[in-house]
């Protein structure tokens, strides 16, 4: 193999090995002094960066104090420390800790007999190295107080990990010697460039330049952070990371509010000044029977044709106020009834920027107030007549006096009579209060039902014998047991057994059916008495509701029997129902859950 031209040359071997030589030296001495003071000037610039950001750190902590309060202290640190790579903590002038980056405050003890913080109450700065008992970790801390007027409000500590200090300093020594090396190396490469011909430069320029194309000096780019650019990119980098987060943050919130918005429900409707919809959600879409995509962008009186409706908008719009209007839309085989409330919306700086309607359905509370005020029309209605008889009555008696003992006792017996259809109708009431209110039924226990039923049957016999009807069973072999309220089911059964001896003629024919499985039990009771329409059937269980009012008024009914069965039958989780021929009788099926204690409380 033959050598290139300067290493053939005498000359260049002496002066080219003693000028590598001097080099060699002059490099690994300088290298051994550097590597020396690494350590001692590394922690000078530790504590010089410490002192910078505490001081740096201070105002903003002090502002954050007394403009925003102790409440986001917390997480104002946190993001200090993320931003400055240090661990921050603020203490109070008695020792408490405030805030810090990484532990929860709470959790840490007092730290006024701190050694940095014994120097700074004294100084005005402290600088320790001491092991972290909170952390498990040897810190470099330094800490100063932060005064305002003169008067300490508290410490601000800033602490570095003397592992991360000791991996930076050995970063640092590796990042020397390199750069010792490759000192070294330029200074060779320039004595060789210099004591050899030109094209040998050129042929050694050449060997460098190949070793770069190798990826050499591409691995060799990062270090330049050492420069400083290092924290920088770092700092980018986090500045990215945040800005993604908060980010997602925005964007998570934005499709909450429009989830909130959507599923809202209560009818919402988004206008701007020229009251241009902007914004309508399903319930509005639903409530007013208009098209979500093709009435957004017009004007909302194009939309939602009702003069109210606008009306209570424009208000609203003009006055800056909240209006309340009312409205009642006619539906295909039904109305709804609906609060509208509308309400002007401003800036931050209080101009106006549009308006928002709010639709809320109250057919049902509307409905609601409409059957109480037939109840109490209905309840009125009932008591007044036995009330009016007892009235004529005892002014009878009072007024004649002559009246003989026969006609006087004619008419106890009637003041009698209306009585007990007074306390029928105050008990039934009474009953259906209990049943409608959210404690109606508490007393359950383990009942037999088929006892019940049988003790039902004993007493409508009475009234059925009378008129020569028969009542008949058709029960299952075995005991069968609920848990229910007994006095309710006690009171089910005998509302629907006298229901069916007044509604039965003479001679009629009554059947009680029991048919059980695992999950229901039902019970029918039918007769072939007068029977029902299907108009009849459908309001047969509402209050004071009589097929016949002439024949129920005559019998004694109270017109609340169905209306008590029906509520007992929900309460214990199951359902009644009637199906009815007129002139060939009815059937009232009655189905139970097995666990019908269980699905009340659920």
């Amino acid at each position: 193999m033959t050598l290139p031209a300067p290493f053939r040359s005498k000359y260049f071997s002496r002066t080219f090995a003693s000028f590598s030589l001097i080099i060699i030296f002059s490099t690994s001495l300088t290298l051994i002094g550097n590597l020396n003071r690494t350590t001692s000037k590394s922690l000078h610039v530790l504590e010089s960066s410490m002192y910078v950001a505490v001081n740096m750190l201070g105002d903003s902590v002090v502002q954050h104090m007394e403009r925003i309060g102790s409440g986001s202290l917390q997480s104002h640190i946190k993001d200090l420390s993320a931003l400055l790579s240090l661990r921050i903590t603020v203490i109070s002038k008695t020792g408490d800790v405030l805030a810090d980056s990484d532990q929860d405050p709470l959790t840490m003890d007092n730290h006024l007999r701190r050694p940095e913080i014994q120097a700074a109450s004294v100084t005005g700065i402290g600088a320790t190295a001491r092991y972290s008992t909170t952390l498990g970790r040897e810190y470099r801390y330094l800490a100063v107080p932060l005064a305002l007027n003169g008067e300490v409000l508290a410490y601000i500590r800033v602490a570095k990990s003397l592992s991360e200090f000791a991996a930076e300093v050995t970063e640092e020594r590796s990042m020397l010697i390199r750069n010792s090396i490759f000192i070294a190396l330029l200074a060779l490469a320039l004595g060789f460039v210099f004591f050899s011909q030109q094209a040998n430069k050129l042929e050694h320029l050449i060997v460098v330049l190949k070793d770069f194309t190798n990826g050499k000096f591409e691995k060799r780019l990062p270090d330049a952070g050492s420069l400083g650019l290092s924290e920088i990119s770092e700092s980018i980098n986090q500045i990215a990371r945040q800005s993604e987060i908060s980010f997602s943050r925005v964007a998570e919130d934005r499709n909450r509010l429009a989830t909130v918005f959507t599923c809202m429900v209560e009818g919402v409707i988004d206008v701007d000044l020229e009251q241009t919809i902007l914004h309508v959600n399903d319930a509005a879409v639903r409530l007013l029977s208009i098209e979500s995509k093709s009435c957004v962008g017009q004007p909302i009186w194009h939309a939602i044709r009702n003069q109210t409706i606008t009306d209570a908008l424009d208000r609203a719009i003009k006055q800056n106020t909240v209006e309340r209007a009312q409205v009642v839309l006619q539906r295909d085989l039904s109305t709804i009834t609906l609060d509208v409330y509308a309400a002007s919306l401003q800036n931050d700086y209080f101009e106006p920027m549009g308006a928002v309607l709010v639709l809320h359905d109250i057919t049902e509370v509307t409905n609601l107030e409409r059957i109480r005020t037939d109840f109490v029309a209905n309840a009125s209605h009932e008591l007044k007549t036995p009330i009016a008889a007892i009235r004529a009555i005892t002014e009878t008696l009072l007024d004649d006096r002559a009246i003989d003992l026969e006609t006087t006792q004619h008419f106890i017996k009637r003041l009698h009579a209306q009585s007990l259809r007074v306390a029928d109708l105050i008990q039934d009431l009474m009953t259906i209060s209990r049943l409608e209110s959210s404690q109606g039924i508490s007393d359950y226990s383990k009942v037999d039902l088929r006892a019940l039923i049988n003790r039902a049957v004993e007493v409508a016999k009475i009234p059925a014998g009378e008129k020569n009807q028969i009542i008949e069973t058709k029960l299952t072999d075995e005991e069968f047991f609920l848990f229910a309220d007994s006095h309710y089911l006690s009171q089910l059964l005998d509302n629907l057994l006298d229901n069916a001896v007044k509604y039965t003629q003479d001679s009629g024919l009554i059947s009680i059916i029991l048919e059980c499985d695992r999950r229901w039990v039902t019970l029918k009771v039918c007769d072939n008495g007068l029977g029902m329409s299907s108009d009849q059937q459908q309001r047969i269980f509402e209050r004071f509701y009589r097929v016949d009012k002439a024949r129920s008024q005559s019998l004694g009914g109270t017109g609340l029997g169905l209306s008590i069965v029906k509520n007992i039958a929900e309460k214990h989780g199951g359902s009644i129902e009637v199906t009815s021929k007129i002139g060939a009788g009815s059937t009232f099926t009655l189905r139970l859950p097995t666990d019908t204690g269980a699905a009340t409380d659920a």
